[in-house]
């Protein structure tokens, strides 16, 4: 049976071992900043722990399954969750409270969360880094040869400013280089605007994955394999694309028998920053 609450006010041996998986996995996703007497930040162990615990015992966790069903999959392919994860040598237990724990936090990072857009020097960043990985080669007669063609466009209501010449391109990305050191930490171009969203649903499963592989990673006694005669799969990419379909992410049930949707979504993910701030754990 699940627990029923856990402690708040004292430390109890019993819930850290049952929270075992869920605060490593907090410890690299939400640690906490201390300052050393140098000033100097670090990481040190993760609230998001006492966070989780609170939201437990109140009921206000983000998820939509329940231990019941968890537990009590039926599978005529003996391909359920439960199988699997049994299979690999995972503590069930612990692994229920790693699930609640992921499942909560990528609501927060994802839905009706704050977006940090980029700021002036961020962008000015990505403009020098789009010019400078485009420069081929430099002639003998100084001229930029680009490896393909490209423009710059300033569009003003009614007017356009069009640049496409290499050398000007060029130009401009070592100008604003050059300055760059000169941004302090307080000046307008480190301010970004901050506004309210949901993001795509690729991005809550790429979240959702990418935690979930945060955890082979930790653990890789739990290796993935592929079943052998009728053992249970033990693909640690078609595990997190059920559970993706378990916790109901996303309602396409192909992600529960095939790994396919997922690695395009982990590729599409990867491709863009998650830029928000967990309005649950920090």
């Amino acid at each position: 049976m699940p627990v029923e609450k856990f402690q708040t006010e004292v430390y109890d041996e019993g819930e850290a071992n049952i929270l075992e998986y869920m605060i490593k996995v907090a410890d690299v996703f939400a640690p906490d900043i201390a300052f050393d007497s140098n000033g100097t930040p670090h990481k040190v162990d993760s609230q998001a722990p006492f966070i989780f615990k609170r939201r437990y015992n109140s009921g206000k966790l983000n998820v939509y399954f329940n231990y019941e069903d968890y537990f009590a999959q039926k599978s005529n392919d003996n391909e359920n969750v439960i199988d699997i994860i049994r299979a690999m040598g995972i503590d069930p237990v612990k692994f229920w409270y790693l699930l609640l724990f992921i499942s909560d936090y990528v609501s927060g990072s994802t839905l009706n969360t704050l977006v940090c857009e980029p700021t002036p020097k961020q962008e000015i960043e990505d403009m020098i880094s789009f010019i400078e990985q485009n420069v081929g080669s430099v002639s003998a007669i100084k001229r930029i040869i680009p490896k393909q063609e490209m423009e710059m466009t300033l569009h003003i209501k009614g007017r356009t400013l069009k640049i496409h010449n290499p050398n000007t391109l060029s130009a401009i990305a070592f100008f604003c280089r050059e300055a760059l050191p000169s941004i302090s930490d307080g000046s307008i171009l480190n301010s970004g605007k901050v506004r309210v969203s949901d993001l795509l649903d690729y991005k809550r499963i790429g979240l959702f994955a990418d935690m979930f592989r945060c955890f082979f990673d930790l653990y890789p006694q739990f290796t993935s394999k592929r079943k052998s005669g009728n053992s249970p799969t033990k693909s640690t990419l078609l595990l997190i694309s059920k559970l993706a379909y378990f916790t109901k992410l996303t309602v396409n049930k192909d992600y529960y028998f095939d790994d396919e949707n997922i690695k395009g979504v982990l590729k599409l993910y990867h491709k863009h920053n998650l830029n928000t701030i967990n309005t649950i754990y920090g």
